[in-house]
């Protein structure tokens, strides 16, 4: 194999990497979705709590917008890297000559 060959195994295996990123990141977001539903429900039924609820659903839609974004990019760049990836190897090419 030759070294552009090279490059491009590497930048495939990169976009493997980031695939499974993506793929761990789900179940993080579902059961985000799951709490929030569920504290919505409990702040507004029960008025002793309804302060810490607030502070936790707070805390969960901050979690909630990190893992969502963290899936919108891992796979965003896994399919980039998987399917694309020319400018990448382009430019780690050109270094590398």
């Amino acid at each position: 194999m030759k070294k552009s060959d090279w490059i491009w195994v590497s930048i495939r295996i990169f976009g493997i990497y980031l695939l499974v990123l993506a793929i761990i990141s789900i179940p993080d977001a579902i059961g985000i979705i799951y709490g929030l539903v569920n504290m919505a429900d409990a702040a507004n039924s029960s008025s002793e709590l309804a302060s810490f609820v607030n502070s936790l659903y707070e805390a969960a839609l901050i979690k909630g917008a990190t893992t969502m974004s963290q899936l919108a990019i891992f796979s965003v760049a896994a399919y980039y890297f998987l399917r694309h990836g020319k400018l990448i190897h382009k430019m780690a090419n050109n270094n590398n000559e």
